[in-house]
């Protein structure tokens, strides 16, 4: 039986593997391998060493092949296939869309607008010699707790153009400037214009906007070129503006408090406040520290106290309630609103 099985040739198995084929040849005769029962074989390739290292996989193809077609019956030769080659990356292609009329009229639009955006970023971008605290003039270090951010000394262009970069008085400005917009935008709608009380009208109008467009002139130009002279020239206009709001402006108040009242009284009391507003003028013009600055305006304050604990009192001759209308001022208002309403019916009943 074993003699008959080793009479058959045993043909070669070819396996193919990524690098070569590799021929399966026996090494001996038929009966050297029937002796045997697993002959050795001898592997012949084009690059032996290099493929057999490389490929384990192969070898062990080899024999298991070797193995099955020496114990059984013959079979096919067992092909492994090659590997598949990687694909290339794939590279993605964008495609350009044609240029069409809108498009030319864009860039066109975006050439015109190119000059005024420069324009615009260099006058909104702050300037780079902003100075320092150590670098002012002396009539201006009055401030030692900001350090940076101040404006050089310029002319009247170019304290207007600060007005739209950042520096150490923007705030100040920006926050007396607003409060001018909207008091002229709502403060006349609500004042009674007519003859009677046209004065008084235009005493709380200009009271109530006068501070704000000092204190804005004041901060605006305080970095003039034209010396420490033309600085307290506008100090003095800030204080101006101060005094008329403490003045004309306070006069609705003072002639609504003393109503009431017999005719030399009432004249005596708006007399008397009027020559404490004049005698505070003159203290702020000549104030040379801040302190006389804040304190010439202490005898019309203290006087404005007097009549609003008069106002409220049984002597005035007001009502307890009226302490609300003594901060508002809405009393003058009231009574301007109940007139004209009358002479809406009044026409319309006509």
């Amino acid at each position: 039986m074993q003699s008959a099985e080793c009479a058959g040739v045993i043909s070669p198995v070819v396996i193919e593997s990524a690098t070569a084929p590799i021929s399966v040849v026996p090494r001996s005769t038929t009966a050297n391998h029937c002796s045997g029962g697993h002959s050795s074989l001898l592997l012949s390739t084009s690059s032996t060493s290099s493929s057999l290292s490389s490929s384990p996989e192969t070898v062990r193809s080899a024999s298991s092949s070797t193995t099955t077609s020496s114990l059984g019956p013959q079979t096919a030769p067992a092909v492994v296939p090659p590997s598949s080659p990687v694909p290339p990356p794939t590279v993605l292609k964008t495609k350009q869309c044609p240029r069409d009329d809108f498009g030319e009229d864009d860039d066109e639009d975006g050439q015109n607008r190119a000059p005024l955006m420069k324009q615009l970023n260099k006058l909104l971008t702050p300037p780079d010699d902003l100075l320092q605290w150590k670098d002012m003039p002396q009539h201006l270090q009055f401030n030692p707790y900001v350090l940076t951010g101040y404006r050089p000394l310029q002319g009247v262009k170019g304290c207007l153009s600060s007005l739209f970069y950042v520096h150490n008085e923007t705030i100040n400005i920006l926050t007396h400037g607003i409060p001018i917009v909207y008091i002229l935008a709502t403060v006349p709608a609500m004042m009674p214009w007519e003859k009677e009380y046209r004065f008084l009208s235009w005493c709380h109008l200009v009271g109530s906007v006068a501070p704000w467009c000092g204190s804005f002139v004041y901060h605006l130009f305080m970095n003039l070129e034209l010396g420490e002279s033309a600085y307290y020239r506008l100090l003095q206009l800030d204080m101006l503006g101060i005094w008329i709001s403490q003045s004309f402006g306070a006069l609705p108040m003072v002639t609504a408090t003393v109503y009431c009242l017999g005719w030399p009284l009432k004249w005596l009391i708006i007399i008397s406040y009027s020559m404490l507003c004049i005698w505070g003028l003159y203290k702020a013009m000549t104030a040379s520290s801040p302190w006389q600055r804040r304190l010439c305006f202490l005898l019309p304050f203290m006087m404005r106290i007097m009549l609003t604990l008069l106002r409220i009192s049984k002597l005035g001759g007001g009502n307890p309630s009226s302490l609300t209308h003594v901060f508002l001022q809405c009393h003058l208002v009231r009574r301007a609103r109940q007139r004209q309403s009358r002479r809406v019916q009044e026409v319309a009943k006509a």
